[in-house]
């Protein structure tokens, strides 16, 4: 009877350990272009070409994404799919609880797999990404999803106002991408976040964009934009360390009053021995505040009373890197 409940117990406790292991996996992404924001319909940005751009419309799937561990293992977070959509540049991504601890880099592809590809997108529940969308993502059972949607006028009068439209709908199994990211995130607090920018400035590299720009399906237009999205830094991993995590820095800041009217007194202390930017975002990603060469510890005045009233982010960075970050609600 002892020896069964010491094998019990010990059952309990590789079960409890294992369970402790599990982190909430949560994906979410910086949209830009170059430095900018990128605002829908209002960002105005120059390609390699010097060429004026602004975007209407940016959608992409993403799918099979594994976390690199630090033995060098990959963990799959199978059946995970994502519609990053830039309408919605403040979304998170939860794909649900995973043995991991930390990324050491990260596997992703553009896209659908083949396999779920040419499935029946009604099969989905409302709410799944690869449910049917308005305006579509999916092509047709044969050719299947748009993997990537942009959609956006050009300048090609050279006048700086961009009027020309152009419309890249990329699909096709072929133009499936696989990219392999370096970064290093560790989990804090049951919660494993991989924050990522996006750069689409980096899909038009190397496209004249003149003549038909209207291009929907694999054609060479197609191809060379889901090829920049696989090799031209469109997609990048934000760093975090052990001693640098997010979610613990994050107690260590506060903004007071909160909600702020005039202004706010924010005050921090983190762990770093470089110089610091405080950037303030407001729900559309838009930077509306930003100081720089701020120390490890102290507090600044934040003023308010301009910005409209709504829900803000502030967030401390060192050397690009993600210190902390909090909520501040903006009352007038």
């Amino acid at each position: 009877m002892k020896r069964f409940s010491a094998l019990f117990l010990l059952f309990v406790a590789f079960t409890a350990f294992t369970f402790a292991q599990n982190n909430q996996v949560v994906l979410s992404f910086d949209h830009k272009a170059g430095a900018d924001p990128l605002v829908l319909n209002q960002t105005v940005f120059s390609i390699w070409n010097n060429k004026k751009v602004k975007i209407s419309r940016a959608e992409f799937y993403i799918s099979e994404v594994e976390i690199n561990q630090s033995d060098n293992t990959k963990t799959p977070l199978t059946n995970r799919y994502l519609l990053v959509n830039a309408n919605a540049p403040a979304a998170e991504f939860d794909l649900g609880a995973w043995a991991v601890q930390a990324a050491n880099g990260v596997t992703l592809h553009l896209g659908v797999p083949e396999a779920v590809n040419h499935l029946d997108p009604t099969f989905y529940p409302s709410s799944h990404p690869l449910a049917p969308k308005n305006p579509s993502m999916h092509w047709g059972w044969t050719p299947g999803y748009r993997f990537m949607a942009i959609e956006g006028k050009v300048d090609n009068n050279n006048d700086g106002v961009p009027e020309t439209t152009f419309e890249f709908h990329n699909l096709g199994d072929a133009l499936y991408k696989t990219l392999e990211l370096t970064g290093t995130t560790q989990a804090a607090n049951g919660e494993l976040h991989l924050h990522f920018v996006l750069d689409y400035a980096q899909l038009f590299k190397n496209m004249a964009m003149t003549g038909n720009l209207i291009q929907h399906g694999s054609v060479a237009p197609n191809i060379a934009m889901m090829n920049n999205a696989a090799s031209q830094n469109f997609l990048s991993m934000l760093t975090t360390s052990a001693s640098n995590d997010v979610l613990t820095n994050s107690l260590n800041v506060k903004a007071s009053p909160n909600p702020a009217n005039g202004e706010t007194l924010i005050q921090y202390e983190l762990p770093t021995a470089a110089w610091m930017n405080l950037t303030v975002t407001n729900t559309l990603g838009q930077t509306v505040r930003n100081v720089a060469g701020l120390p490890a510890s102290g507090s600044i005045n934040l003023e308010t009373a301009n910005l409209p009233e709504g829900v803000y982010q502030y967030a401390f960075y060192e050397n690009g890197n993600l210190l902390a970050r909090k909520q501040l609600v903006v009352k007038h």
